[in-house]
């Protein structure tokens, strides 16, 4: 087996085509053909629909094994580049959005300043989509949140932050200076619908407390659901960063929810899969920029203690 065999088998499921991947990876087609028959008789099975040009059952499993082996060679390379100063390579970062609006842009200019040559590729996304894609190897790290629901997944605390009850300034509670989740929900809430993960982290907080949500709207999205209720039309309990997009929309009443636990925020990593330097690179920095003297943290965000919290699943 070679690696050829296998970069033409994942061009002919990328490009659709026998002739198509030949173009993609600037051959002719009797090589691809070729490199395709040999791999089959290798592995004593059908990999291709030569009628369709799609993948059998049996190639879209090599297909996926040949996709992880060669991104681990690629990441050989960048290993050893990492044992130089410059580190070079590519990293699929996947980030839930409240966090992305105030982190990204720090974290990519300490990038560009410190590991110029390393490629970021950006995924937003939410904390479950996110384990998916992990898992799938379709990212290398993720910003998230827990708690991590699939196998396999292991979780570093970056910052926790706290939860806050958004409304507008003519609400009953706009003047407090904390109030207790009680209190927030005697009024109509703006959630999530019911198939987002943070409404059923609402939900399982309400419930620990032997309360229900009331809520006047359901908003799939939580810059929306932010928006809405700085606007007056109902209030809601997000995370503090969630309002931090919206410096354009004055007054922002946001109010400490002070019997609520912080919300954890952390890097995610599938745990059987290697770490590139490039990858180590991007942990590391991020770490720099949480805790240099000369970030200013939004409010109700607090960093973490490094003493690694290694939650496994």
């Amino acid at each position: 087996m070679e690696l050829r065999q296998l970069r033409s088998l994942l061009a002919v499921e990328e490009a659709g085509s026998f002739s198509a991947a030949a173009e993609a990876l600037d051959t002719v087609q009797s090589n691809i053909s070729s490199h395709i028959s040999r791999l089959e008789r290798e592995l004593n099975t059908l990999l291709i629909d030569r009628r369709t040009g799609t993948l059998t059952e049996e190639g879209e499993i090599v297909a996926r094994r040949s996709r992880r082996l060669l991104e681990e060679l690629e990441e050989i390379y960048s290993d050893l580049d990492g044992l130089k100063a410059d580190i070079t390579g590519r990293v699929r970062l996947g980030v839930i959005a409240t966090t992305a609006s105030w982190l990204l842009p720090l974290l990519l200019d300490r990038l560009n300043t410190t590991h110029p040559r390393l490629e970021i590729e950006i995924a937003e996304g939410t904390a479950a989509s996110l384990q998916r894609r992990l898992h799938s190897g379709n990212i290398d790290l993720a910003l998230l949140t827990t708690p991590l629901t699939i196998d396999g997944l292991t979780f570093e605390s970056l910052f926790t932050e706290t939860y806050v009850l958004i409304v507008g300034q003519d609400h009953p509670l706009a003047q407090q200076q904390s109030i207790s989740l009680y209190e927030a929900v005697q009024y109509p809430l703006i959630v999530p619908p019911n198939h987002v993960a943070f409404r059923e982290e609402l939900e399982a907080m309400a419930a620990t407390r032997g309360l229900q949500l009331r809520h006047t709207a359901e908003i799939d999205g939580l810059h929306i659901v932010a928006i809405l209720a700085l606007a007056g039309f109902g209030s809601a309990i997000l995370p503090s960063s969630a309002i931090l997009s919206l410096s354009q929309l004055k007054p922002r009443v946001s109010i400490p929810i002070a019997d609520l636990n912080p919300r954890r925020v952390g890097i995610g990593r599938y745990r059987n899969r290697i770490q590139s330097a490039a990858s180590k690179a991007v942990v590391e920095t991020l770490l720099a920029v949480l805790r240099s003297p000369t970030t200013t943290l939004p409010e109700g965000i607090t960093v973490a203690i490094r003493n690694p919290d290694r939650t496994r699943v």
